[in-house]
């Protein structure tokens, strides 16, 4: 799928974010739990969430997906190991959350091969080996792929060697079911990480320190199955605002969870950008001036991606394109996590864009460059995509990204929910 964007674009209206594509991605493999029919509510409709529930059809789950009024009933009453091959296990990197809840479902797994995902760079796995041995399961990684077996497991302390909210959820999952307590140390706090903890306490877990890095959960818990719905995606909430504010028009975000977004809406303060909430929604006004509001001591601003509740590393590309619209000023963009997560910005300097790459993990931006229209080519990363369209949407003239199919993994309806804003956007399908 490619994306045409007219440039030169003022957004204008109101929109309400879908549920949370990373609640959705833990939550989901977390029914394996449970032994009688889940309603979820919220979920929002994007490829990864398909390709997660075609894994868990072959399992033999029954899922009801009513795409229309973002609601799933899922039935693992019946799943077992005998209907899925382990090379089915790797077709997408969310698959690793599956081996939290299977352990404790079937007490041993083994696939094929290890999971994919967006070419962000090196994403380890060994976290959450890691993890599962501290609880005392073996697992085994050879040349035609890992096993993994929980039947030594009983829980206790444990410290994740990286701040991992997948690591984390995938501990919480297996922890449900041993005999012991397990205390998580060092685990991450995002919001979807609080998400799937809730949905777990509202189901009969015991779960203390939601939303520390500190978590114990209580083992051998009965969980019932009953109904939840999906906070709204963060991200989400952050493109909209991101967008609005950077193409200088007035756009209100239903349901933006302001208990979630004083770490966000500092960021864009940095940029002169005010944001502010009107109960549950958020609003940027129209006009706003970008400025780059350098740091004290320095002439230049610096951006870095932090765990939470520092600004997420996912949320960071969209701040690229609106340093560039500043009249002058330069902007050090930190992404810490991922050595390829910034090699996209080469694409932006097709449009005109002074962009220096300093290493893969930095780039500095210089503003006072005006953007016109290019092709651009898009990577496998969901918000290089988002902050592509929004450097073509301030920008002369016509733009065309190529291969832009990742959005659809992250954002429902990603164009139609431009348009809906006023934009010039189309899909353009081959």
């Amino acid at each position: 799928m490619n994306i045409k964007v007219k440039g030169g674009q003022v957004l204008e209206g109101e929109i309400t974010p879908s549920g949370s594509k990373n609640s959705a991605v833990a939550i989901i493999p977390s029914t394996l739990l449970f032994d009688k029919p889940v309603f979820l509510e919220n979920i929002p409709d994007i490829t990864d969430v398909d390709k997660l529930i075609t894994i868990l059809r072959m399992f033999g789950s029954k899922i009801d997906w009513n795409k229309s009024k973002c609601t799933m009933k899922i039935d693992n009453a019946k799943v077992a190991l005998e209907n899925i091959s382990k090379e089915d296990l790797g077709t997408m990197r969310g698959s690793s959350l599956l081996w939290g809840p299977m352990l404790a479902r079937f007490g041993k797994i083994e696939f094929g091969k290890r999971p994919a995902g967006c070419n962000l760079g090196y994403r380890t796995l060994s976290p959450h080996y890691q993890a599962f041995e501290d609880l005392g399961s073996e697992v085994s990684e050879s040349d035609t792929g890992i096993s993994m077996n929980r039947k030594k497991a009983e829980g206790g302390d444990i410290w994740l060697t990286e701040m991992s909210p997948t690591a984390t959820e995938n501990v919480l999952m297996l922890a449900t079911a041993l005999k012991r307590a397990t205390r998580i140390y060092n685990a991450a706090s995002e919001p979807q990480v609080q998400d799937l903890c809730n949905f777990l306490v509202s189901s009969g877990a015991s779960i203390s320190g939601i939303g520390s890095n500190t978590l114990l959960v209580e083992g051998s818990k009965y969980l019932k199955s009953g109904g939840y719905k999906l906070l709204p995606d963060h991200y989400e909430i952050a493109t909209f605002l991101a967008l609005g504010a950077a193409t200088g028009g007035r756009v209100k975000v239903n349901n933006a969870m302001p208990s979630f977004f004083t770490p966000i809406i500092r960021v864009f303060s940095k940029f002169g950008i005010e944001i502010y909430y009107k109960d549950e929604a958020a609003i940027v006004e129209a006009g706003q001036k970008i400025k780059i509001i350098s740091d004290e001591a320095r002439k230049i601003l610096t951006i870095k991606a932090h765990p939470w509740p520092g600004l997420p590393v996912d949320i960071l590309p969209l701040f690229i394109p609106i340093s560039l619209l500043a009249r002058s000023g330069q902007v050090l963009f930190h992404n810490w996590m991922y050595e390829a997560g910034l090699f996209w910005t080469n694409e932006l300097g097709k449009l005109g864009a002074n962009i220096v790459m300093c290493d893969p993990h930095r780039v500095i931006t210089i503003s006072g460059n005006g953007l016109r229209g290019a092709i651009m080519d898009a990577p496998y990363i969901i918000r290089a995509v988002v902050a592509m369209t929004m450097a073509a949407m301030i920008s002369k003239g016509e733009s065309i990204i190529r291969n832009a199919d990742s959005v659809n993994r992250g954002h429902p309806h990603f164009v139609k929910n431009l348009q809906k804003l006023g934009a010039s956007i189309e899909e353009i399908r081959e």
